[in-house]
């Protein structure tokens, strides 16, 4: 035992120097995996469904849903029968939802979700939750201080669009909101 606590003591500023340096490459690989959708994807807009956004301990942000941000059995394709019958077997399981062009021509919609990963086009990424809701990691945003309010009335009114960027794998950070 007084051989480990030698070595250690012989060796103290590298092991602490080693361990701070470890420590600082996985903050930044954290900040870094978060950010490549920002830096590699393709931009689009995805029009924003109306949710009660009320917390009192967040600050001001805005909680965001979508039109594809639940699903029915039904929606998905390529799930087995023992899976369609119980949502429970669907939890965590990942979906893939295409992005197709809206008849507006601005926005991007939803196509048929699937468990299939899709061969090309765009698509976004998602893990099945509760009861047929799909989380994306697009679901909030922080917004400056006292302008939730007005993103909450753009929300009930339908007049609020994500901007989403989109990597080729489907992974899909929010660039910002925009009020129609």
């Amino acid at each position: 035992m007084r051989d480990v606590f030698g070595w250690f003591n012989a060796r103290e500023r590298k092991v602490l120097l080693i361990t701070a340096a470890a420590q600082l490459v996985i903050l930044v690989a954290m900040i870094a995996l978060r950010a490549i959708p920002l830096v590699t994807g393709q931009t689009v807009l995805v029009k924003v469904a109306p949710v009660d956004p009320r917390d009192l301990f967040r600050g001001d942000y805005v909680i965001l849903s979508y039109d594809f941000s639940r699903v029915s059995q039904e929606e998905i394709d390529g799930i087995s029968d023992k899976e369609r019958g119980n949502w429970k077997k669907l939890e965590g399981r990942t979906v893939y939802v295409p992005l197709v062009p809206d008849s507006n021509g601005v926005h991007m919609r939803a196509g048929k979700a699937t468990v299939v990963k899709p061969a090309a086009g765009l698509f976004l990424k998602g893990h099945m939750k509760r009861y047929g809701s799909v989380e994306f990691g697009i679901e909030a945003y922080y917004v400056q201080e006292g302008a939730g309010r007005r993103y909450e009335l753009a929300i009930r009114d339908r007049q609020l669009s994500a901007e989403l960027a989109v990597t080729s794998n489907g992974q899909a950070a929010l660039r910002g909101l925009r009020i129609d």
